[in-house]
């Protein structure tokens, strides 16, 4: 007989009621929800500056995890091998709230808001240490090979409407993006596609760790339709992610593309496996020369000057995470390149070297001055304010330090960074045995995982891409199939 609460109806207590398999689907379609979501709400920032939406879907998405979360662990169908890592997720929430309380805020209540919502237009706050730990439960949580390929599934469709953004975005015709031109430098008509992830660099970080999935999608799935479909992605992500023209873009993708390679070869996934990978190369190739003749296409030109650029700098990360943070933002101060006001220095944004030696170099001493709490969940560029508290008035800060560990190290300290090398090395161990043991969707899973925490060595978490890293990570954590049980 189902089980009700104080003699009410069956229906009105269908988590009581639930079965374990349903809870795995549930799960499922909270993280797809994300999936659908984040690119819709995000479209308005491309035309208006609506910060807010694209939260929205992170908090009704993140408030849901949360729910059944709590619900798996109520029906004891939550795996007691998770336990462990529930402690630690916990933990990091605690620790967040800890650095919160302690954060670089001047007792201001407004600094309190950000280090507790995030920066808008960020959103990285306290609260989004709770979603992305709940997001890595349920994706540890989905029960079967064949959830774990729709997860996959739904994530390569997201990239691939990504890509069909950034493409228009990309083109001369003028389609809204915050990129078209790059105020740093000077530089009109430069046409970067970020996608409505934000930033070139956060979609080359979307397509990086999608790429290998996609690759082995390409090769193994059943349906020849489904097989198409995701060689397309594997194309499409590829030209994609090196046209935002950064180094994840390039190095990340490459990265990517290597181990579908290996593993396709090792695997020998023969025709269809050979076909693949020419994909890849070719789209990656196709990506590189059209990085290199865009300035004559676009008719790209410097500062006041007429006439065009026949060649520029291939890579344009420093403009971009200036553009990104002081021009669309305002979450940083301006780029000034013969400014020697900042205490930190000079950064020089026509450089890889040089604006990443500059980037991590403030943040080290950040690290130094803040080991134990760090300067507060989303609050990097408040311990920067050496002229006074408005944020645009301080020349050369930056609000992310382009290095996922040394930002985590100094906006939440020390101790937290030591909590999320943890979950990682779960992560690693378990999908490492599952991987060895089982089959393609295994390493898809492992591979995306795998690069992405590569690139963030150069890259910043984004609430339009992290989450999927969580899901996946989650994912890693406990890739067997389970039984299913009748609760």
């Amino acid at each position: 007989m189902p089980k009700t609460i104080f003699g009410t109806t069956e229906k009105s207590n269908f988590i009581l009621n639930m079965k374990t398999e349903r809870y795995w689907d549930f799960n499922l379609k909270i993280l797809l929800a994300f999936m659908i979501l984040m690119p819709v709400l995000s479209i308005p920032l491309e035309f208006f500056r609506f910060y807010s939406l694209p939260l929205i879907a992170l908090a009704v998405t993140g408030v849901a995890a949360i729910v059944f979360t709590f619900i798996g662990f109520m029906k004891s169908v939550t795996p007691k091998k998770l336990w462990v890592l529930t402690g630690i997720l916990a933990a990091m929430v605690v620790w967040g709230y800890v650095s919160l309380m302690n954060s670089f805020c001047g007792g201001d209540p407004y600094n309190y808001n950000v280090a507790t919502f995030g920066f808008d237009g960020r959103g990285e706050g306290l609260l989004s240490i709770l979603f992305y730990g709940c997001f890595f439960m349920l994706g540890a949580q989905l029960g079967t090979d064949d959830n774990r390929k729709k997860l996959l599934a739904g994530m390569l469709l997201m990239g691939l409407a990504e890509c069909i953004w950034g493409l228009l975005q990309a083109l001369p015709i003028g389609f809204p993006s915050y990129y078209d031109s790059l105020e740093p430098l000077l530089l009109f008509r430069t046409f970067l596609p970020s996608g409505l992830t934000g930033s070139p660099i956060f979609l080359a970080t979307l397509l990086a760790m999608l790429e290998m999935p996609a690759m082995l999608m390409a090769a193994f799935a059943k349906d020849k339709k489904h097989r198409i479909l995701y060689l397309v992605c594997t194309a499409v992500f590829a030209l994609m992610a090196v046209k935002t023209q950064t180094l994840i873009g390039f190095a990340g993708m490459g990265l990517a593309i290597v181990l579908g390679v290996i593993y396709l070869l090792w695997k020998k996934a023969g025709k269809q496996g050979l076909t693949v990978i020419l994909a890849a190369v070719i789209a990656f190739g196709a990506g590189i020369g059209w990085s290199f003749a865009a300035s004559a296409i676009n008719g790209t030109s410097k500062g006041s000057e007429a006439e065009s650029l026949t060649q520029t700098q291939l890579l344009y990360d420093g403009a971009i995470m200036w553009e990104d943070s002081s021009y669309r933002l305002e979450a940083s101060g301006y780029y000034m390149p013969t400014y020697d006001g900042n205490p930190n220095g000079t950064p020089d944004a026509t450089s890889i070297t040089g604006t990443y030696s500059y980037l991590w170099n403030a943040t080290a001493n950040i690290i130094h001055d803040y080991p134990i709490v760090g300067a507060g969940p989303d609050s990097l560029v408040y311990p920067q304010l050496y002229q006074n508290i408005t944020i645009t008035s301080n020349p050369n800060t930056f609000d992310r330090a382009y290095n996922f560990y040394l930002h985590t190290a100094a906006t939440l300290g020390i101790p937290m960074l030591l909590l999320v090398i943890a979950v990682l090395l779960f992560a690693f161990v378990r999908g490492g045995k599952a991987g060895a043991h089982g089959g393609w969707v295994q390493t898809a899973v492992l591979g995306a995982v795998l690069v992405y925490v590569v690139v963030m060595v150069v890259g910043a978490s984004a609430v339009t891409v992290a989450p999927l890293f969580w899901m996946l990570a989650g994912c890693c954590c406990n890739m067997e199939t389970e039984p299913a049980k009748s609760k």
